[in-house]
């Protein structure tokens, strides 16, 4: 672990590196810069080291910051009182890695060239109210045919994991914000199961999900897609 933050300590070191030429050439206040990560770590928790396969928040739920001058100029031209430099704000809204995409493209004046998953952050980044925002997430892992085979949809409250490789996963965010207690079997959530695989081929269809591997096993879930159908 000590050694995991000194690596990042130094990422964190060499990326200030970048953002001081960026200022000394003159262009800051014509940036802005996003930085991320594909994913965490587990360092530990539920006794992992690894980045995946399982589907935990550790591993999942990454931090995003965005700055840089422009940034600060969009968000003063919609009255905000945080856009001085070094001010922050924070926003709680589901944020996925597909929104920067569509992002970068909108900040450059581009059009996407076909539909994207993702949504465009900057309403957000300019702090501005944002209606219709999504109140589900989703995410996929597809592996070496049916080995590592995953889809999860998860909101505020509760987390599905479908494991074609394994038993499946259901987690109460508010009486297990860790994700310690599996109630995938209990019957009593087996109507809450049906809800969340039906948001799972819901956005699967929206999206024209594609598989990437034609393996059949890819395709079983509690309920198939049909269930979309059955209402």
């Amino acid at each position: 672990i000590r050694r995991y933050y000194a690596y990042c300590s130094y990422v964190d070191a060499l990326f200030g590196r970048v953002v001081d030429a960026v200022k000394k050439k003159g262009e800051w206040e014509n940036t802005v810069v996003f930085y991320l990560t594909d994913h965490g770590d587990y360092m530990g928790a539920h006794g992992l080291w690894a980045k995946g396969l399982p589907c935990f928040k550790e591993a999942y739920n990454i931090c995003a910051v965005a700055g840089g001058g422009y940034l600060n100029f969009l968000r003063a031209g919609a009255g905000k009182n945080d856009a001085a430099e070094g001010a922050a704000a924070t926003e709680d809204a589901f944020v996925s890695l597909a929104d920067f995409a569509p992002t970068i493209l909108e900040l450059s004046g581009a059009s996407a060239p076909e539909p994207m998953s993702g949504r465009s952050l900057l309403p957000l980044l300019r702090g501005e109210p944002v209606s219709n925002w999504r109140s589900t997430m989703f995410s996929q892992t597809n592996g070496n045919e049916i080995y590592g085979i995953q889809r999860a949809v998860w909101d505020k409250r509760w987390k599905y994991v479908l494991n074609t490789f394994d038993y499946d996963e259901l987690y109460d965010l508010a009486e297990d914000p860790h994700e310690m207690k599996n109630v995938a079997a209990d019957p009593r959530n087996a109507a809450k199961i049906r809800e969340m695989v039906k948001r799972m081929w819901d956005f699967a269809k929206k999206t024209r999900d594609n598989f990437t591997c034609p393996y059949i096993l890819v395709a079983i879930a509690p309920y198939g897609p049909g269930i979309l159908d059955s209402e």
